[in-house]
């Protein structure tokens, strides 16, 4: 195949609102007219003409049989996906999606004209994001453990196994009916549990465990709603539409744990994933923004993950997950092992 010409063109950059990025383009006639034997060799190679061997039929015959409009149309889309790369590079532009292209005029003897918008990766302008930090951080609450947690835990335990102990039995639970007693011997069926005492005290565990992981997510999220309300970030569409993709399969997953498929779970609760996206709209907006906020952070703090913990837990997701995409995988686990890293440096800050 020949070599297609070297694209010599002119182009203005501006900027859109949500992180868009129009370009227009203007190619030279001469440039032009010069792709024209580059697109009759490659229209020619897919073409099967009586009396020719598959991409053998001369130049002329092509045209006759593919027209000037699918010629031309070759023509503009090979100087353009030539053109656009370079542009990106000439321009610093840090493309993410596949751009919009409008050819604007096309026709031979003339210069070709065509726009491409895209979004790019929005500017995060960081605010002092350790003295926010380190704000939050003197307001950090202790977690305590009261005698009423334990209660109301005790309290759950005992109604759900009157639950069981109904379905299993079955008859309809009476919400205002007895509870199992709080003995030794009860204690025993629920666990690896030896009396009532131990019971008490691995619960004390578990709930302050759960307690200190419910306050540790709201401090981050704390940190992070801090520094994100003096930060301005131009969100483009397609990065919402990524994160809508990703709790859309997050929670497909979730679903599928509990033995069901979300199209079942759909049909069940009388929505589409049409309605899930819509609802989670407002959520994926904001999970976009914190992520680019940390992804800026670790950036600027030069913070990644060690290869060893991003293979460790690629392998243990792979388990879990062997079908998945393994550049989605490391990707995922590369921007949730990176999150962590960034939040205990915003802890740590005093």
């Amino acid at each position: 195949m020949t070599n297609p010409p070297t694209t010599a063109y002119s182009a203005t950059v501006k900027k859109l609102p949500r992180s868009i990025i129009e370009m227009t383009v203007s190619v030279s006639p001469e440039v032009f007219d010069a792709a024209r034997p580059h697109a009759l060799e490659h229209i020619g190679e897919e073409l099967e003409l009586p009396g020719f061997r598959k991409g053998h039929a001369p130049a002329n015959i092509v045209a006759q049989k593919a027209g000037e409009a699918a010629i031309l149309e070759e023509m503009a889309e090979h100087i353009i996906s030539r053109a656009y790369p370079k542009i990106l590079v000439e321009h610093k532009i840090d493309a993410i999606g596949r751009p919009d292209v409008s050819v604007t005029k096309l026709a031979p003897g003339n210069a070709l004209e065509f726009t491409i918008k895209v979004a790019t990766v929005p500017e995060v302008k960081l605010p002092d994001y350790m003295s926010i930090a380190r704000g939050q951080n003197k307001k950090r609450a202790k977690v305590e453990l009261t005698d009423e947690d334990i209660k109301k835990t005790t309290e759950e335990v005992r109604t759900l196994s009157a639950r069981r102990i109904a379905e299993k039995e079955g008859k309809p639970f009476d919400p205002e009916g007895p509870l199992p007693e709080l003995t030794d011997d009860f204690v025993k069926t629920l666990g690896d549990y030896s009396s009532v005492a131990d019971f008490t005290e691995k619960a004390r565990g578990e709930i302050l465990k759960e307690k200190e992981r419910v306050a540790k997510e709201k401090h981050r999220m704390g940190i992070i709603e801090g520094v994100l309300e003096k930060t301005d970030i131009d969100l483009p569409e397609i990065i919402i539409e990524q994160e809508l993709d990703r709790m859309t399969d997050e929670f497909a997953a979730d679903i599928e744990r509990m033995g069901m498929e979300l199209d079942k779970y759909l049909e069940i609760i009388k929505k589409t994933r049409e309605d899930l996206r819509k609802d989670w709209n407002k959520d994926a907006e904001k999970r976009g923004k914190v992520q680019l906020l940390v992804a800026e952070i670790a950036r600027k703090e030069n913070i990644e993950p060690a290869t060893e913990d991003l293979e460790h837990e690629m392998n243990k997701l792979h388990i879990l997950y062997p079908n998945a995409s393994l550049e989605r995988m490391r990707a995922y686990v590369d921007m949730v092992l990176t999150n962590e890293l960034v939040f205990k440096k915003l802890e740590e800050a005093e």
